[in-house]
């Protein structure tokens, strides 16, 4: 987790890993911080397991290297689970002085190998389930920032407690705003905090200062 300076104190925020790699081995794939490669997990092709990253000083080369802008999620289908990866991104304003991205591009990743032991069966749900997750990855609308919720106003937040932004962004956030937080239970489990992406879908009208403006009110859009 990295800190930065709060826009109206001194005191540090929480902030999210901005650039990630996305590693793959034969037996697992593993995400790690590029600023912070100590900084990671992995997931078990084998039963889908998500483990802290440990000293994988020792670990072979791996065979392909992606860099990924966030984690969206996880989602465990019958033959195991699905990474759900930012892969592209667009810089779209400032909130209260942090920056604000779109999401352009998203990919689910299928982190198992147990797929090629399925029946015709679990082959077909398989197939119908990745159809709906396709139709997930073309989601419009998505934004984020890497150090700043943008689910409560600047009313609310003047009455929060301090202390309030050192908190992961997934604890600042309103719920009811947050896009994938049924995708993210299982990150959150695992107390992946420097990693969980709170998504909010909306269209922006305009960036004034500190002020962030929707053409539609978020809790009027689909979640996940």
């Amino acid at each position: 987790m990295e800190t930065t300076g709060s826009p109206s104190n001194s005191a540090p925020q929480f902030r999210l890993h901005d650039q990630l790699q996305l590693l793959e081995f034969a037996d697992r794939f593993v995400v790690k911080s590029v600023a912070s490669p100590d900084r990671g997990f992995s997931i078990c092709l084998r039963d889908g397991n998500v483990e802290v990253l440990a000293d994988d000083t020792s670990a072979p080369n791996p065979c392909k290297v992606s860099t990924i802008y966030g984690i969206a999620g996880t989602i465990r289908l019958l033959t195991g689970t699905y990474l759900l990866v930012i892969t592209s991104r667009k810089e779209v304003g400032k909130y209260f002085g942090s920056s604000v991205f779109l999401v352009t591009s998203m990919k689910f990743v299928s982190c198992n190998e147990a797929s090629r032991l399925s029946t015709s069966y679990e082959k077909r749900d398989e197939a119908y389930f990745m159809s709906l997750l396709k139709t997930v990855e073309s989601t419009p609308g998505l934004y984020y920032s890497y150090d700043t919720d943008m689910t409560v106003n600047l009313q609310r937040r003047v009455k929060l407690a301090d202390g309030w932004s050192r908190k992961p962004l997934w604890k600042q956030a309103d719920p009811r705003f947050v896009w994938n937080r049924n995708l993210l239970e299982e990150l959150i489990e695992y107390k992946l905090d420097e990693f969980i992406i709170p998504l909010q879908q909306g269209n922006i009208l305009m960036l004034f200062g500190s002020s962030l403006y929707y053409y539609e009110d978020m809790s009027c859009q689909n979640r996940f």
